[in-house]
């Protein structure tokens, strides 16, 4: 396939990441968006925001450093939040002057884990640097995101990765599967299309979640069967867990199938909130550990606290 990144990375989100624009799955519209910054040569300030994970914010970040052929830093802010990065990693590299003319983009990925401070201080250095370097930030949470960075502070663009839009939907599933089949094929392991049709419709918008899944059912049938779809019924295995009291199991559960904390946060939104006697206090609940968990050094501990928290609203 013409858009593998990374031959030898195992795991096939990297492995098969599109590297161009061109390869990534988008609807026609954001496309068309996205192509026009590259046409005219220089990035602007750009926030990509959706809640939902794993819709192609950091792709299209990096697939537009590409095609602009920008010197880019990338920064993952969920792990590095703090006024420190903004201050010293930023700084040195916004205020040097590009090689050979190149653009200079500064990603912030998952941005809306950098600290109030932080965010502050990364105001401030897009004013600086505005004639030398473009910040584009992806988040989950806008709502996380200070006023004087987004759009009322007139400093970035927001654009928001909704695609759950019934116009997009059709088209995005039709890119989905040609490339899940590709990757299948690639990888020279049988499938039977219908199954991955429905895994499509049960996991969408998720591009990862859906990887992910065929990856590993793959890897223990090798093969892609109907099968796939009961193996990526976790939303109804998690939320009986978490509904009937059993922390140790769903924090098991939760790390045999890799989830992510930001996916686990979301997952208690949809799947286990609805069920409970009281779910304005869980939801509640779930804001306060989703935000501590992004100042957290070990957010697993503050899902267990969420878990915990939920007993008490059933």
């Amino acid at each position: 396939m013409s858009d593998i990144t990374n031959t030898k990375d195992y795991v096939w989100e990297a492995r098969f990441r599109p590297t161009q624009l061109k390869d990534v799955i988008l609807p026609q519209d954001y496309r068309n968006f996205f192509n026009k910054i590259v046409e005219s040569g220089a990035s602007m300030n750009l926030i990509l925001a959706s809640s939902t994970p794993g819709t192609g914010k950091s792709t299209v970040a990096r697939a537009l450093a590409h095609d602009l052929d920008a010197e880019f830093l990338f920064i993952n802010a969920s792990d590095e939040n703090g006024i420190e990065t903004v201050r010293d990693k930023i700084t040195g590299f916004a205020s040097g002057m590009a090689f050979n003319g190149k653009p200079k983009l500064v990603i912030l990925d998952e941005a809306d884990g950098l600290t109030p401070q932080a965010q502050t201080s990364l105001r401030s250095y897009i004013d600086k640097f505005q004639d030398n370097c473009r910040f584009i930030l992806t988040c989950n949470y806008i709502a996380k995101i200070i006023p004087a960075l987004k759009e009322d502070g007139g400093r970035t663009m927001v654009f928001p990765f909704d695609m759950n839009k019934k116009v997009y939907q059709e088209e995005l599933k039709e890119q989905i599967l040609k490339r899940m089949k590709g990757i299948l094929k690639f990888e020279g392991i049988p499938f039977e299309e219908d199954a991955i049709r429905t895994l499509i419709e049960k996991q969408f918008p998720s591009v990862r979640s859906i990887m992910t899944m065929l990856q590993k059912y793959s890897m223990m049938k090798g093969k892609i069967d109907d099968g796939v779809v009961e193996y990526a019924k976790i939303a109804d295995e998690l939320a009986d867990l978490v509904l009937n009291k059993k922390l140790g199991e769903a924090r098991k559960y939760i790390n045999e199938h890799g989830l992510s904390y930001t996916d686990v946060f979301a997952f208690f939104m949809d799947h286990v909130a609805p069920k409970v006697k009281n779910p304005g206090d869980c939801i509640l609940n779930i804001a306060q550990y989703e935000y501590q968990a992004n100042l957290s050094s070990d957010p697993t501990i503050q899902v267990a606290a969420c878990i915990v928290s939920i007993f008490g609203c059933l």
